[in-house]
């Protein structure tokens, strides 16, 4: 997912504008499709193909605009492929879509968008005349089994430099792939792809070449004299276990830097985002996060969610990976733990902390009872905690959490979230209970989990709003005690088939998740999202 707003180069300068990665497309028939694509466009009857690439499985992208302003939206979602080319459009109000009034959304299949070839790889602009929030997810089904995986877009500018935490290539069954976005209208990016080891804790491979410490490279690519590979304007770049220049095994973090071009723009003109999937080879896990903007890592960082063995079989866990802004500056992190022990049926408090030194990145896993749980030799969670993390660094660093389970193919992630990045509306644009239950089955539901960013107490109302509620919305408050989950389906507020959204409003700044999941088609149907702040 990919995001970027107030590009001074666009026309459309009183316009907001939402730049999303769109990822690969029917992927299982990408082969035999681009061929036939080929076919149609020698005929004049394309004149955008798709690209011939990595193979995932039939897997499609959708994305949910919701309007927060006060007017009526119009809404234009352009798609260019991977060179940048216009490949279709979408826009509300249109035949397919009807106005979006304050408050309301829309969701956009691009599955169902006929202009876009099958194969189709790119990305997306969302340009429209009122405030807008979205989340963008994408399907797949590889051997017939179903994964979703996605994340909320907020509007930005996008960065002259991004991370990505976590990543991975064959290592043991868990990879990585992530994709790239020139955010630029007119400006072509230079980018550098470092790939930062847990095992080394060191930079070890860079793409497509490791710059020279001083003056230029000698083996420059065309548009790029001063380093780094060229991306077009409006372009992206892919890269999967088939195209990472790191072995097999890899397990760690990517930052992605910008050099200046040949038209002497340096990376201050070029504005680029990134997202990073992880899947499992051996099974269906699928989740998916939106890279850091270099200005989003921070001295502190929350982890809202944190588990040991927990769950339904006590088989979920979590962990969490962290990146170094600076590998020549290593930092001092700070783990503290704060949560329950739940073995015993009543929950007992544990705090639990830490000091380490990371110098490019580091994973902790919350189920280990080794040095790989990032607590002192000999300490470890207790089995059945439930509670949150908070990481102090004396560098900048950012943190993504990866949860699962041994005993399926669930799997998601969400984005670690800086104290000063709290809020007190947060808004959760998708909540479901019981929605479209079907044969016996109960269908999508949900749950979300609210920290109070301090780790203090607050003052919590929860507002859900649906065309089915009395009025148009529900709410209760509660005191919250650092912080606390709410399930959906034991709401009583909410109606059967619930569809709708949610507005957490506090007294004190806060830090929410969401989480969606079916169990209608079975894989990896969990999706977990960060919540977006109103504030």
């Amino acid at each position: 997912m990919i995001i970027a707003a107030g590009d001074s180069e666009c026309p459309l300068r009183d316009r907001f504008r939402l730049r999303l990665k769109i990822g690969p497309s029917v992927r299982l028939l990408l082969s035999v499709t681009f061929l036939l694509l080929l076919a149609f466009a020698a005929r004049g009857e394309l004149s955008v193909t798709a690209a011939p690439g990595y193979s995932f499985g039939n897997e499609n992208s959708w994305i949910r605009i919701q309007n927060i302003g006060s007017a009526d939206a119009n809404i234009d979602v352009s798609y260019f492929d991977e060179g940048g080319r216009i490949a279709g459009q979408d826009s509300c109000p249109s035949d397919s879509c009807p106005p979006m009034y304050p408050g309301s959304g829309w969701t956009f299949f691009q599955r169902d968008n006929p202009s876009l070839p099958a194969g189709f790889s790119g990305s997306a602009v969302v340009s429209t005349d009122e405030p807008i929030v979205a989340l963008m997810a994408k399907d797949v089904f590889r051997d017939g089994v179903f994964a979703i995986a996605g994340d909320t877009i907020a509007t930005g500018p996008g960065s002259h430099r991004m991370y990505l935490p976590a990543t991975a290539k064959r290592d043991r069954s868990w990879n990585g792939r992530f994709v790239i976005q020139n955010l630029s209208d007119t400006v072509m990016a230079c980018l550098t792809i470092t790939y930062l080891s847990n095992a080394t804790d060191d930079e070890v491979s860079w793409d497509p070449y490791r710059p020279p410490s001083n003056g230029t490279p000698r083996n420059s690519l065309p548009g790029c004299p001063n380093g780094g590979m060229p991306m077009a304007p409006r372009g992206s770049i892919f890269r999967s276990i088939d195209s990472m220049t790191v072995g097999d095994g890899f397990s760690g973090s990517v930052r992605i830097d910008l050099h200046r071009n040949a038209s002497n723009q340096g990376p201050e003109r070029q504005f680029i985002s990134a997202n990073a999937d992880t899947w499992n080879s051996d099974q269906h896990s699928f989740s998916s996060y939106r890279g850091f903007d270099e200005a989003e890592l921070g001295n502190e960082i929350v982890l809202p969610l944190i588990d040991r063995e927990v769950g339904p079989g006590n088989s979920y866990s979590t962990r969490f990976q962290i990146v170094n802004k600076t590998p020549s500056r290593p930092a001092r992190v700070t783990l503290r733990f704060d949560g329950y022990d739940m073995s015993s049926g009543t929950a007992v408090p544990i705090t639990k902390t830490n000091t380490m030194t990371i110098k490019a990145s580091r994973m902790c896993f919350q189920d280990r009872d080794d040095l790989a749980n990032c607590l002192a030799p000999g300490d470890r969670l207790p089995f059945n905690f439930i509670g949150t993390v908070r990481l102090t660094s004396n560098e900048p660093i950012a943190a993504v959490v990866l949860r699962g389970t041994y005993s399926g193919d669930t799997f998601t992630d969400y984005r670690g979230i800086r104290p000063g990045d709290g809020a007190n509306r947060v808004l959760l644009p998708v909540l479901n209970k019981n929605y479209g239950a079907a044969n016996g089955r109960t269908g999508w539901n949900s749950w979300f989990r609210v920290m109070v960013a301090d780790g203090g107490e607050a003052n919590v109302t929860v507002r859900y709003y649906g065309l089915d509620l009395p009025g148009g919305s529900a709410s209760y408050t509660l005191r919250v005690n650092r912080e606390f989950t709410a399930f959906q389906f034991l709401e009583s507020m909410l109606p059967e088939g619930f569809a709708g959204t949610a507005i957490i409003e506090s007294d004190e700044p806060i830090v929410a998740l969401a989480n969606l999941y079916t169990d209608v088609d079975f894989g990896d149907p969990d999706m977990t999202y960060n919540g977006i702040s109103l504030d």
